[in-house]
Protein backbone atom coordinates (compact mmCIF):
# COMPACT_ATOMS: atom_id res chain seq x y z
CA UNK A 1 0.00 0.00 0.00
CA UNK A 2 2.01 2.89 -1.33
CA UNK A 3 1.32 6.61 -1.49
CA UNK A 4 -0.32 9.29 0.59
CA UNK A 5 -3.50 8.86 2.61
CA UNK A 6 -6.61 10.95 2.01
CA UNK A 7 -8.64 11.44 5.19
CA UNK A 8 -12.13 12.70 4.37
CA UNK A 9 -13.97 14.60 7.08
CA UNK A 10 -17.40 16.17 7.45
CA UNK A 11 -16.95 17.13 11.09
CA UNK A 12 -19.07 14.29 12.46
CA UNK A 13 -18.10 11.94 15.27
CA UNK A 14 -17.85 8.97 12.94
CA UNK A 15 -15.64 10.95 10.57
CA UNK A 16 -13.40 11.78 13.54
CA UNK A 17 -13.19 8.09 14.45
CA UNK A 18 -12.32 7.17 10.88
CA UNK A 19 -9.72 9.95 10.76
CA UNK A 20 -8.09 8.67 13.94
CA UNK A 21 -7.75 5.22 12.38
CA UNK A 22 -6.38 6.76 9.20
CA UNK A 23 -3.76 8.65 11.16
CA UNK A 24 -2.75 5.49 13.02
CA UNK A 25 -2.12 3.80 9.68
CA UNK A 26 -0.36 6.88 8.28
CA UNK A 27 1.97 6.88 11.27
CA UNK A 28 2.74 3.20 10.78
CA UNK A 29 3.43 3.68 7.06
CA UNK A 30 5.00 7.15 7.47
CA UNK A 31 2.62 8.47 4.85
CA UNK A 32 1.64 12.06 4.15
CA UNK A 33 -1.96 12.82 5.09
CA UNK A 34 -4.39 14.87 2.99
CA UNK A 35 -7.26 16.16 5.11
CA UNK A 36 -10.14 16.94 2.77
CA UNK A 37 -13.65 18.24 3.36
CA UNK A 38 -16.23 18.96 0.70
CA UNK A 39 -18.87 21.69 0.83
CA UNK A 40 -21.96 20.47 -0.96
CA UNK A 41 -22.67 22.46 -4.08
CA UNK A 42 -25.99 23.60 -2.58
CA UNK A 43 -23.98 25.50 0.06
CA UNK A 44 -21.19 26.66 -2.23
CA UNK A 45 -22.05 30.35 -1.78
CA UNK A 46 -22.37 30.23 2.00
CA UNK A 47 -19.15 31.55 3.49
CA UNK A 48 -20.05 30.31 6.98
CA UNK A 49 -20.29 26.75 5.69
CA UNK A 50 -16.84 27.04 4.10
CA UNK A 51 -15.45 28.30 7.38
CA UNK A 52 -16.96 25.37 9.21
CA UNK A 53 -15.42 22.88 6.81
CA UNK A 54 -12.09 24.65 7.17
CA UNK A 55 -12.35 24.00 10.90
CA UNK A 56 -12.95 20.32 10.17
CA UNK A 57 -9.72 19.90 8.21
CA UNK A 58 -7.77 21.99 10.70
CA UNK A 59 -8.70 19.54 13.46
CA UNK A 60 -7.21 16.72 11.44
CA UNK A 61 -4.19 18.88 10.67
CA UNK A 62 -3.55 19.48 14.38
CA UNK A 63 -3.76 15.77 15.11
CA UNK A 64 -1.28 15.09 12.33
CA UNK A 65 1.15 17.69 13.67
CA UNK A 66 0.91 16.10 17.12
CA UNK A 67 1.97 12.80 15.57
CA UNK A 68 4.77 14.32 13.51
CA UNK A 69 3.01 13.56 10.23
CA UNK A 70 3.23 15.66 7.10
CA UNK A 71 -0.21 16.97 6.20
CA UNK A 72 -1.96 19.01 3.54
CA UNK A 73 -5.50 20.37 3.86
CA UNK A 74 -8.14 21.16 1.28
CA UNK A 75 -11.74 22.38 1.31
CA UNK A 76 -13.50 21.80 -1.99
CA UNK A 77 -16.98 22.54 -3.29
CA UNK A 78 -19.21 20.29 -5.35
CA UNK A 79 -20.62 16.81 -5.14
CA UNK A 80 -18.76 15.19 -2.21
CA UNK A 81 -18.17 11.79 -3.78
CA UNK A 82 -16.96 13.19 -7.07
CA UNK A 83 -14.70 15.76 -5.40
CA UNK A 84 -13.07 13.16 -3.16
CA UNK A 85 -12.45 10.85 -6.11
CA UNK A 86 -11.02 13.68 -8.22
CA UNK A 87 -8.72 14.78 -5.41
CA UNK A 88 -7.51 11.20 -4.92
CA UNK A 89 -6.75 10.91 -8.63
CA UNK A 90 -5.06 14.30 -8.81
CA UNK A 91 -2.75 13.52 -5.90
CA UNK A 92 -2.37 9.81 -6.70
CA UNK A 93 -3.16 8.83 -3.12
CA UNK A 94 -2.74 5.24 -2.01
CA UNK A 95 -5.63 5.03 0.45
CA UNK A 96 -8.87 6.88 1.17
CA UNK A 97 -10.21 6.84 4.73
CA UNK A 98 -13.75 7.90 5.58
CA UNK A 99 -16.76 7.25 7.80
CA UNK A 100 -19.71 5.49 6.21
CA UNK A 101 -22.06 8.26 7.31
CA UNK A 102 -21.95 11.54 9.17
CA UNK A 103 -24.38 13.99 10.69
CA UNK A 104 -23.31 17.61 10.65
CA UNK A 105 -26.67 19.32 10.86
CA UNK A 106 -26.14 20.31 7.24
CA UNK A 107 -25.69 17.33 4.93
CA UNK A 108 -25.19 13.63 5.54
CA UNK A 109 -22.70 11.21 4.11
CA UNK A 110 -24.95 8.17 3.91
CA UNK A 111 -24.51 4.55 2.94
CA UNK A 112 -25.68 4.32 -0.63
CA UNK A 113 -24.45 7.80 -1.46
CA UNK A 114 -21.03 9.30 -0.77
CA UNK A 115 -19.29 6.41 0.95
CA UNK A 116 -20.52 3.73 -1.42
CA UNK A 117 -19.94 5.95 -4.46
CA UNK A 118 -16.32 6.36 -3.38
CA UNK A 119 -15.90 2.65 -2.65
CA UNK A 120 -17.42 1.74 -6.00
CA UNK A 121 -15.32 4.11 -8.10
CA UNK A 122 -12.03 4.70 -6.28
CA UNK A 123 -8.86 3.64 -8.03
CA UNK A 124 -7.21 2.94 -4.68
CA UNK A 125 -8.24 1.03 -1.53
CA UNK A 126 -10.87 2.67 0.69
CA UNK A 127 -10.95 2.20 4.47
CA UNK A 128 -14.41 2.79 5.91
CA UNK A 129 -15.54 2.95 9.52
CA UNK A 130 -19.23 2.67 10.34
CA UNK A 131 -21.05 4.05 13.37
CA UNK A 132 -20.80 0.82 15.37
CA UNK A 133 -17.22 -0.12 14.52
CA UNK A 134 -14.69 -0.34 17.32
CA UNK A 135 -11.90 1.97 16.24
CA UNK A 136 -9.29 3.29 16.18
CA UNK A 137 -6.85 0.45 16.71
CA UNK A 138 -3.26 1.33 17.51
CA UNK A 139 -2.31 -2.21 16.59
CA UNK A 140 -3.95 -4.34 13.92
CA UNK A 141 -3.22 -7.80 15.26
CA UNK A 142 -5.70 -9.79 13.19
CA UNK A 143 -6.71 -9.17 9.57
CA UNK A 144 -9.59 -11.05 7.96
CA UNK A 145 -9.41 -11.43 4.17
CA UNK A 146 -12.73 -12.61 2.77
CA UNK A 147 -12.50 -14.43 -0.54
CA UNK A 148 -14.94 -15.95 -3.00
CA UNK A 149 -12.17 -17.44 -5.11
CA UNK A 150 -12.79 -15.24 -8.16
CA UNK A 151 -10.26 -13.00 -9.94
CA UNK A 152 -12.01 -9.92 -8.56
CA UNK A 153 -10.55 -10.41 -5.09
CA UNK A 154 -6.91 -10.75 -6.13
CA UNK A 155 -6.16 -7.07 -5.65
CA UNK A 156 -7.92 -7.11 -2.28
CA UNK A 157 -5.72 -10.00 -1.18
CA UNK A 158 -2.60 -8.12 -2.29
CA UNK A 159 -3.53 -4.98 -0.35
CA UNK A 160 -4.68 -6.92 2.70
CA UNK A 161 -1.40 -8.80 2.88
CA UNK A 162 0.62 -5.60 2.48
CA UNK A 163 -1.15 -3.96 5.40
CA UNK A 164 -0.92 -7.14 7.49
CA UNK A 165 2.81 -7.24 6.81
CA UNK A 166 3.21 -3.64 7.99
CA UNK A 167 1.60 -4.58 11.30
CA UNK A 168 2.84 -8.16 11.59
CA UNK A 169 -0.79 -9.26 11.78
CA UNK A 170 -2.24 -12.74 11.91
CA UNK A 171 -4.07 -13.33 8.62
CA UNK A 172 -7.45 -15.06 8.60
CA UNK A 173 -8.65 -16.25 5.19
CA UNK A 174 -12.37 -16.95 5.03
CA UNK A 175 -14.57 -18.46 2.35
CA UNK A 176 -18.33 -18.62 2.84
CA UNK A 177 -20.33 -21.24 0.99
CA UNK A 178 -23.67 -19.63 0.25
CA UNK A 179 -26.09 -22.49 0.93
CA UNK A 180 -29.22 -20.36 0.76
CA UNK A 181 -30.00 -20.92 -2.91
CA UNK A 182 -28.74 -24.46 -3.28
CA UNK A 183 -28.72 -27.46 -1.00
CA UNK A 184 -27.50 -29.90 -3.66
CA UNK A 185 -24.56 -31.77 -2.19
CA UNK A 186 -22.53 -31.86 -5.40
CA UNK A 187 -22.84 -28.08 -5.80
CA UNK A 188 -21.95 -27.36 -2.19
CA UNK A 189 -18.98 -29.72 -2.35
CA UNK A 190 -17.70 -27.94 -5.45
CA UNK A 191 -17.87 -24.60 -3.66
CA UNK A 192 -16.13 -26.07 -0.63
CA UNK A 193 -13.30 -27.31 -2.84
CA UNK A 194 -12.98 -23.82 -4.33
CA UNK A 195 -12.97 -22.41 -0.81
CA UNK A 196 -10.21 -24.78 0.26
CA UNK A 197 -8.05 -23.75 -2.69
CA UNK A 198 -8.73 -20.05 -2.24
CA UNK A 199 -8.05 -19.89 1.49
CA UNK A 200 -4.99 -22.12 1.14
CA UNK A 201 -3.54 -19.79 -1.48
CA UNK A 202 -3.97 -16.78 0.80
CA UNK A 203 -2.48 -18.67 3.75
CA UNK A 204 0.49 -19.74 1.63
CA UNK A 205 1.16 -16.18 0.49
CA UNK A 206 0.83 -14.88 4.06
CA UNK A 207 3.20 -17.58 5.30
CA UNK A 208 5.78 -16.51 2.72
CA UNK A 209 5.71 -13.11 4.42
CA UNK A 210 6.33 -14.71 7.80
CA UNK A 211 2.77 -14.09 9.00
CA UNK A 212 0.74 -16.40 11.17
CA UNK A 213 -2.36 -17.70 9.40
CA UNK A 214 -5.75 -19.25 10.01
CA UNK A 215 -8.17 -20.61 7.42
CA UNK A 216 -11.91 -21.07 7.70
CA UNK A 217 -14.82 -22.28 5.58
CA UNK A 218 -18.34 -21.40 6.69
CA UNK A 219 -21.80 -21.97 5.32
CA UNK A 220 -24.53 -19.36 5.29
CA UNK A 221 -25.24 -15.88 4.03
CA UNK A 222 -21.81 -14.45 3.11
CA UNK A 223 -21.98 -10.97 4.66
CA UNK A 224 -23.47 -12.31 7.88
CA UNK A 225 -20.83 -14.99 8.23
CA UNK A 226 -18.02 -12.54 7.50
CA UNK A 227 -19.26 -10.10 10.12
CA UNK A 228 -19.90 -12.89 12.64
CA UNK A 229 -16.41 -14.30 12.13
CA UNK A 230 -14.83 -10.87 12.62
CA UNK A 231 -16.80 -10.38 15.83
CA UNK A 232 -16.18 -13.83 17.28
CA UNK A 233 -12.45 -13.88 16.50
CA UNK A 234 -11.74 -10.30 17.62
CA UNK A 235 -10.52 -9.36 14.16
CA UNK A 236 -9.26 -5.77 13.87
CA UNK A 237 -9.72 -5.24 10.13
CA UNK A 238 -11.82 -6.86 7.40
CA UNK A 239 -10.64 -6.84 3.78
CA UNK A 240 -13.14 -7.30 0.94
CA UNK A 241 -13.06 -7.04 -2.82
CA UNK A 242 -15.69 -4.67 -4.11
CA UNK A 243 -15.70 -5.23 -7.84
CA UNK A 244 -14.18 -7.21 -10.65
CA UNK A 245 -14.50 -5.86 -14.17
CA UNK A 246 -13.16 -8.96 -15.81
CA UNK A 247 -16.14 -9.79 -17.98
CA UNK A 248 -16.94 -12.64 -15.58
CA UNK A 249 -19.10 -12.60 -12.47
CA UNK A 250 -18.61 -9.62 -10.16
CA UNK A 251 -18.34 -8.91 -6.49
CA UNK A 252 -20.03 -5.52 -6.42
CA UNK A 253 -20.64 -2.75 -3.93
CA UNK A 254 -24.34 -3.10 -3.20
CA UNK A 255 -24.18 -6.78 -2.38
CA UNK A 256 -21.81 -8.60 -0.02
CA UNK A 257 -19.23 -5.84 0.33
CA UNK A 258 -21.75 -3.08 0.98
CA UNK A 259 -23.44 -5.09 3.71
CA UNK A 260 -20.09 -5.86 5.31
CA UNK A 261 -19.13 -2.18 5.18
CA UNK A 262 -22.36 -1.20 6.89
CA UNK A 263 -22.40 -3.82 9.64
CA UNK A 264 -18.83 -4.91 10.43
CA UNK A 265 -17.74 -4.27 14.04
CA UNK A 266 -14.33 -3.07 12.80
CA UNK A 267 -12.93 -0.96 9.95
CA UNK A 268 -13.29 -2.44 6.46
CA UNK A 269 -10.69 -2.14 3.70
CA UNK A 270 -12.46 -2.29 0.34
CA UNK A 271 -10.38 -2.84 -2.77
CA UNK A 272 -11.69 -2.57 -6.31
CA UNK A 273 -10.13 -4.51 -9.13
CA UNK A 274 -9.55 -2.21 -12.06
CA UNK A 275 -10.26 -3.37 -15.56
CA UNK A 276 -7.10 -4.06 -17.52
Amino acid sequence: MNGDILVATDGSDIAATAAAQGLEIAERLQATVHAVSVVDRADADDESVHERHQEFVERVERDCRDRGLDVETSVRSGRPGRELLEYADERDVGLIVMGTHGRTGLKRWLMGSVAIAVVREAGCPVLTVNATAAAPFEEIDDVLIATDGRPGVDTAVDQGLELATAYGSRVHSLYVVNDVHSHTSVVLEAFEELGERSTSKIAERAGERGLETERALERGIPHREIVAYADERDVDLVVVGTESRSGLDRVVAGSVSQRVIGTAPVPVLSVRTLER
